[in-house]
């Protein structure tokens, strides 16, 4: 797999087969081969996450299909596929499964090409110290532990998964959650808003110690990974 990250929550995900591209909105994408299908995923509506930029992409590459969230109620593209939480669909080779968004829309587990890949859109353990009720921040908990439970134990060779660095002390609580009721081989960090320093932060504090080998650090936009 080769992995280009470029921007916020996008990344590209370049398989033998096709090429994923998740959470578009902007930042200079690579140049992804012709000859392979292009799948873009929208995990939401949110403007850090979607644009329709993403429907110019099949004037270059018109194989292509588009899997949105079903709270997007905009498309320019007769190639395009919606999807809401706790569902399943088949797209050509793609086994496609999502969870429901601790915030909005949702978060994908696609199985292709026999890698299991994950992008969690928005769904992450959003505890807003100071700013929420301890009622509020209890509900967004229990939210996020029920969606991450339902994929408990499974094996995942790819993670795309929030670090947001505006939680202070609690920014570490999902991907940490994530990590350990997971079988996780590769994570990336995302949504960290260029704090690039939090990936580092998170790989030498305490928390990560059963995990911080699996946990790629980001240090640049356009940045590639490759991954057997």
């Amino acid at each position: 797999m080769k992995i280009t990250y470029i921007h916020h929550s996008c990344f590209s995900v370049e398989l033998d087969s096709c090429t994923l591209l998740f959470d578009y909105f902007k930042g200079k994408l690579p140049e992804f081969n012709k000859d392979k299908k292009l799948y873009v995923f929208s995990s939401h509506s949110h403007h850090d996450h979607f644009d329709k930029i993403i429907f110019d992409l099949e004037k270059t590459y018109p194989n292509i299909t588009y899997i949105l969230s079903d709270d997007i109620k905009n498309t320019e593209s007769d190639s395009t596929r919606f999807i809401g939480a706790n569902e399943r669909i088949l797209i050509d080779n793609l086994q496609i499964k999502t969870l429901e968004s601790s915030d909005l829309g949702v978060a994908f587990l696609v199985k292709v090409d026999n890698k299991s890949i994950y992008h969690a859109g928005d769904l992450n353990w959003w505890h807003w110290e100071g700013e929420n009720t301890p009622e509020q921040n209890e509900f967004a908990e229990n939210k996020y532990k029920s969606a991450i439970d339902k994929i408990k134990g499974e094996n995942i060779d790819l993670a795309f998964v929030p670090l947001d660095s505006r939680q202070g002390k609690q920014y570490y609580l999902g991907f940490d959650y994530f990590m350990k009721n997971t079988n996780t081989k590769a994570a990336f960090p995302m949504h960290f808003w260029r704090t690039y320093s939090l990936v580092k932060i998170l790989k030498d504090s305490e928390n990560a110690l059963s995990y911080r080998d699996k946990v790629f650090e980001i240090n640049k936009e356009g940045q590639l990974f490759e991954i057997k």
